[in-house]
């Protein structure tokens, strides 16, 4: 019987993975795609796969895709991210989308008892109680796709979560792992050692707050306190996480670094095929190391446990705040180690509380706004990032 899969985010870097896997599942059929704004390669891609449904985020582009494809439903916008979905039967939802866009769809998908691949750690970050209530009351299956998760999802297989003691993500330490990250340029920023991905999670891997947003999505995902949620640096990414039991055992998951493999394993578990993914030599591997994180040099992983342990609205400040400070990092109105500060400002200026989906999609939409007014106060006295009076500048920011 084949399987029938609608990709959110398609156009992204996990997105083209999904389509390539899928290309090799024989079982497997797209029936919908979604993209925010790249109208051309989501025009290529509904071309090769000729899926029943097409939608972009981003409705300016809604006419051109209106033409060119003409015997595919065409939808815009987030109402249209929605209504593609509950037009669209399928099996399988693959959220890939960098935010939370098409946070509706989602949970329409959930509604629908579709196996939710979740590639998008930002709707556990902001929404993971409420998801994974909808999860549990609809008896839906949330696999997740970030390699550490899936390795911890795969070593938790039959096991009993009280049996656990610890869970413990590995982060490759990013570009910067040993070297100073004073006056780094953005070339710097988004060369990681390891991994090709996208640039805002590029950079979240280089201020290691992507390893922080994964330490909330965990604790969501396992149900564990973050007590038990560790970090470890493993530079050679080859050991995507591990669990220690109670009894002092530890089970791991090792292959080479390459998303083709939790991606295809969140559409086909607990089944295995075979894969486009080389296999992992074990003899050629020399050793593997591993080490405790630096928090003074990467503070937003305190600043992730932070927002964990308040949680309401927190964590959905942290992802809003993380959003787009990188955005104006990436745009050059900040420097990189200007990121940290702006979030940790951010934070201390919210005040928490307890809401639903609105609420805390209203506390990102806060976040954002904050941060922006942050980076836009260029001139004037007042308080820079340090907490230091003097003339705003994008040099004190």
């Amino acid at each position: 019987m084949v399987k029938r899969v609608i990709i959110f985010g398609s156009t992204g870097s996990i997105g083209n993975n999904t389509i390539e896997v899928i290309n090799n599942l024989p079982d497997y059929k797209v029936v919908a795609l979604a993209a925010y704004s790249n109208h051309k390669l989501l025009l290529e891609q509904a071309i090769s796969l000729r899926p029943k449904a097409v939608a972009i985020f981003n409705d300016k582009y809604y006419i051109y895709l209106k033409r060119s494809l003409s015997r595919t439903k065409i939808f815009c916008g987030e109402d249209g991210l929605l209504e593609m979905v509950k037009q669209t039967d399928a099996e399988i939802f693959f959220a890939a989308f960098a935010s939370a866009i098409g946070i509706k769809a989602v949970i329409e998908a959930i509604k629908k008892r579709m196996r939710i691949c979740l590639a998008t750690k930002e709707i556990l970050v902001s929404f993971g109680e409420i998801i994974m209530d909808l999860i549990r009351k609809y008896k839906s299956e949330l696999i997740p796709v970030d390699s550490e998760h899936s390795a911890i999802y795969q070593c938790l297989e039959g096991r009993r979560i009280e049996d656990v003691e610890t869970i413990i993500l590995t982060a490759s330490g990013g570009p910067f792992l040993n070297k100073p990250i004073k006056n780094v340029t953005k070339s710097d920023v988004l060369n990681h050692p390891v991994w090709s991905m996208g640039k805002k999670i590029t950079v979240d891997s280089a201020t290691m707050m992507n390893k922080g947003l994964e330490v909330i999505e965990a604790y969501h995902l396992f149900g564990l306190p973050p007590e038990k949620i560790k970090v470890l640096i493993h530079p050679e990414a080859i050991c995507h996480s591990l669990v220690q039991f109670v009894d002092g055992s530890l089970l791991a998951q090792l292959s080479v670094p390459d998303m083709r493999l939790p991606i295809q394993y969140a559409l086909t578990a607990p089944r295995r095929t075979v894969s486009l993914v080389k296999k992992l030599n074990l003899s050629r591997i020399k050793k593997l190391n591993f080490q405790k994180p630096n928090y003074r040099k990467f503070p937003g992983l305190k600043l992730a446990y932070e927002a964990l342990r308040i949680g309401k609205s927190m964590p959905a400040v942290l992802n809003g705040a993380n959003d787009e400070a990188v955005r104006q990092f990436l745009a050059d109105s900040i420097k990189f180690t200007d990121i940290i500060k702006i979030i940790k400002k951010s934070m201390a200026a919210h005040n928490p509380y307890q809401g639903n989906i609105e609420d805390y999609l209203s506390a990102e939409k806060w976040a954002r706004e904050y941060v922006r007014g942050l980076c836009q106060k260029e001139c004037g006295v007042s308080r820079n990032l340090d907490g230091k009076k003097g003339l705003k500048s994008k040099e004190a920011l």
